[in-house]
C-alpha cells in the first residue's frame, strides 16, 4: 500500500513526474506512487522505469551524491539498482529527481538475500582517487539540515530543539570511535526493503542516499535495530550467520545504533505535514525516544 498524501500534495508530485518525464523523452502516463518515506517513488507502466523524487532542501546534493555513487558502482559491477543513462539529477521546480530501470520487487526476502549484495559492497576496495571523490557517510549534515528547515505545523520547536541536541550528542560520539571503525562502501539503509532482483534473478540493492564511504559496521545496525523495534529476532539471528558478525558485540553499538534510531525519526521530517499516517507513527518514534523507551516496538511507516 502506497503511503497516505494529502491531496494537494499528491497532485504537486504527480506534477512534478510528468514535468521530469517530458524533459526526458520518458511517458508518464498511469504514473503510480510504490512509496513515500523520504524521497516519492513512481513507476512508470509504460517504460519500465522507476523515477525517484526528493521535496527537502537537501535534494540536489543528495542527488548528486546518488548519482556520482551509483555510477562509481556500475562500473565495478556492484549488486545494485541501474540509473539510466543521461545527465542526471534533474532539478524541476525545487524537486530533484533521478530515474532507474524497473526491477523486480518481492516481500519474502531472506536474512542470506540480504547479507549477500552487503559483502559484495563491502569487499569493493577503493584507491585514494576514489577516496577521493566519493561522498563520505554523514548523516550529521542532512539531519541538521532538515532539522533547520523542520516545519513547525508538524513539529513542535520544542522537539526541533531535542532532536537537534541529540544529533550533536551522537556525532560527538561518533567521533569518539570512529578511528577503530574499518571503512569502505556501505550501503547507509540496508534492509529488504531495499532488495530488488534483476532479470537474470541477481539480488541488487536500492535506496543509494547515504551510500558512500563509512564504517562497515554501520552497515549491520539496521537489522540490529530491528530485531528489536520491528519484532525481528529471528531474522536478525538469520542475518548474524549469514553475514558472519553480530555488530552488538562492537564497542562502537552504542553509539552506532543511537544514530540510527535518530535518523528513522529525523529522515521523514520533510513534507511530514501532507502524510498524515507517517506523522502518527513518527510521533509515537519521537516519544519512545525521548522517553528513553528504547525497546518499544515500532511499526513501519506506510
Amino acid at each position: 500500500m502506497a503511503t497516505e498524501i494529502a491531496a494537494g500534495r499528491a497532485a504537486e508530485l504527480h506534477r512534478i513526474v510528468e514535468l521530469a518525464c517530458a524533459r526526458i523523452g520518458l511517458d508518464a502516463s498511469g504514473a503510480e506512487l510504490i512509496k513515500y518515506t523520504v524521497n516519492a517513488v513512481y513507476r512508470l507502466p509504460r517504460e519500465q522505469v522507476v523515477v525517484r523524487v526528493a521535496s527537502d532542501r537537501s535534494g540536489v546534493s543528495r542527488g548528486q551524491r546518488v548519482v556520482t555513487v551509483a555510477r562509481w558502482l556500475q562500473t565495478r559491477g556492484a549488486p545494485i539498482a541501474t540509473l539510466l543513462d543521461g545527465d542526471q539529477p534533474l532539478s524541476v521546480d525545487g524537486y530533484t529527481v533521478t530515474f532507474w530501470r524497473e526491477l523486480l520487487r518481492r516481500t519474502d526476502w531472506s536474512a542470506a538475500d540480504l547479507a549477500t549484495p552487503l559483502h559484495h559492497l563491502h569487499a569493493l576496495e577503493l584507491d585514494s582517487d576514489d577516496r577521493t571523490a566519493l561522498p563520505l557517510w554523514d548523516p550529521f549534515s542532512t539531519a541538521r539540515e532538515r532539522l533547520a528547515h523542520a516545519d513547525t505545523s508538524a513539529l513542535a520547536r520544542a522537539d526541533i530543539r531535542w532532536l537537534t541536541e541529540q544529533w550533536d550528542e551522537a556525532e560527538q560520539g561518533y567521533r569518539d570511535v570512529r578511528a577503530r571503525l574499518r571503512t569502505g562502501i556501505i550501503h547507509g539503509d540496508p534492509h529488504t526493503g531495499n532488495l530488488l532482483n534483476r532479470p537474470d534473478g541477481a539480488i541488487v540493492l536500492c535506496d543509494l542516499d547515504e551510500s558512500g564511504i563509512g564504517p562497515l559496521a554501520y552497515d549491520l545496525v539496521p537489522q540490529a535495530v530491528g530485531a528489536t523495534r520491528f519484532h525481528r529476532q529471528h531474522f536478525y539471528r538469520e542475518f548474524v550467520q549469514a553475514y558472519g558478525s553480530d555488530v552488538r558485540d562492537d564497542s562502537a553499538w552504542p553509539t552506532l545504533s543511537r544514530i540510527r534510531e535518530l535518523i528513522m525519526v529525523t529522515s521523514v521530517l520533510p513534507d511530514l505535514q501532507h502524510r498524515p499516517t507517517v506523522a502518527v507513527q513518527h510521533a509515537h518514534r519521537l516519544a519512545t525516544l525521548k522517553a528513553g523507551r528504547h525497546g518499544e516496538p515500532w511499526d513501519l511507516y506506510t
